[in-house]
């Protein structure tokens, strides 16, 4: 309890000492000016007592000089951004917007675009239960290959260390969309031109005064903010010439990677995704195909004559789009829920997916063969009561029966495969 009081404490000082906005970009997250006083806010030169610490260009610990008592960076962030916190009006621990809209495009009381870690769609830790959030404390080699991260092409098998909040977004400021890294997991996602504060983003948006080029340094920077109505309950993402919010989860999620680019600058090729990856390395037995990422819903909504897909594909309100830049606020309804994409946006990993968690719900799985008795393959391992009696998920046996499933709802909006047949109509 004192540990906790005192990371509320820090909570007030941030906000007392903050002079500026606290949107998603900027406030304590950047636009520092040469004198700045910002530094202050979260860290103590001499005096720090946090035990949390950050890892340098050679693989070093260091202490991250924190003020407050916090032992984790996720407790840290909870701060300003957790259940009943007064720093910031983003709770993601129970993923709802508990401020005023002032200033924002954002529904008081709404659900985050990103969900919730551990309840989402109500106040402080009143919503539903998440089933299903981004972390990978704790899983195996093969439970990582099974969310698609391999080490490298030759699919070596290494485990992924433990993340929280910093390691996918950079509190002190960066290129993309919501604070998103410029580096992920040794790959470069974002960043700046050179020296200069030239933003190179990878990740942008389509909300009111978002700057199509992306988040500039210090005063320019602030500048750009001033006009910002960010909005944290109806996803607006953006398309960026190919490099995009798929390209950046991709960094991580490695074998659903782009094929290499080509050139620099304004003549570096699009990405172009490859959907057959090898699981293995180029000697591997199975190759696994991909749902198509960064296409344009409007290949299975074309006329009849000349769709793509025999069934017409439905454009559903609840699965976000990535429409191009040009179409900033165009017939957007922010506040009130109206339509804010059409079928000429691409399905990206946020179309079906939140990325900090879900309430949804799986309640049974697809077997991937059949034995000849025509009775499902199981799974070894021991049984998992929390799973309804399923089998936990260890590695199958025998050759043929695919990848295990992941006995969770992956991130999923909606329950079940309902994301599928939301767009699939069948």
């Amino acid at each position: 309890m004192k540990r906790i009081a005192f990371v509320l404490l820090t909570a007030c000082a941030i906000v007392f000492a903050g002079t500026s906005s606290a949107f998603a970009t900027f406030g304590p997250h950047g636009g520092y000016s040469s004198d700045t006083d910002a530094c202050a806010e979260c860290h103590r030169a001499h005096t720090a007592i946090s035990s949390v610490t950050w890892t340098d260009n050679q693989g070093a610990q260091k202490n991250a000089l924190l003020i407050s008592s916090s032992t984790s960076m996720t407790d840290f962030c909870y701060a300003c951004h957790g259940d009943g916190a007064v720093g910031a009006n983003t709770d993601v621990q129970s993923g709802y917007y508990d401020g005023d809209p002032t200033g924002t495009n954002s529904a008081s009381g709404g659900t985050l675009n990103g969900g919730g870690f551990t309840h989402i769609g109500g106040l402080a830790g009143t919503g539903s239960t998440v089933m299903s959030s981004h972390n990978v404390d704790g899983l195996n080699t093969d439970a990582l290959i099974r969310w698609g991260y391999v080490k490298n092409s030759a699919s070596v098998k290494a485990p992924m260390a433990a993340f929280t909040c910093t390691d996918c977004h950079d509190p002190h400021g960066s290129s993309n969309y919501r604070l998103l890294k410029d580096v992920v997991n040794g790959v470069t996602v974002g960043g700046y031109v050179g020296t200069t504060s030239t933003p190179d983003p990878w990740v942008l948006s389509n909300e009111q005064g978002y700057p199509s080029g992306g988040w500039k340094k210090g005063a320019a920077g602030t500048a750009q903010v001033a006009i910002y109505k960010p909005s944290y309950t109806s996803a607006q993402y953006a398309q960026n010439s190919g490099r995009s919010m798929s390209a950046w989860c991709s960094a991580c999620h490695t074998v659903y990677s782009q094929v290499a680019e080509t050139g620099t600058g304004a003549a570096k090729s699009a990405p172009k995704w490859d959907y057959t990856n090898l699981i293995g390395g180029a000697t591997a037995s199975t190759t696994y195909h991909r749902h198509p990422i960064d296409v344009a819903l409007s290949a299975g909504t074309k006329p009849a004559a000349d769709r793509s897909l025999v069934t017409q594909l439905v454009d559903d309100p609840g699965l976000p789009l990535e429409m191009g830049i040009t179409e900033t606020r165009t017939g957007f309804s922010y506040v009130t829920g109206g339509k804010i994409w059409d079928d000429r946006g691409n399905v990206s990993c946020l179309t079906c997916h939140r990325a900090h968690g879900t309430a949804s719900k799986m309640t049974g799985w697809a077997a991937t063969a059949l034995g000849s008795t025509g009775v499902p393959n199981t799974l070894s391992g021991t049984t998992d009561p929390a799973q309804d009696g399923f089998k936990a998920p260890n590695v199958s046996t025998g050759t043929t029966k695919g990848v295990d499933p992941t006995f969770d709802a992956a991130l999923l909006r909606y329950d079940n495969r309902g994301v599928c047949e939301r767009c699939h109509n069948k």
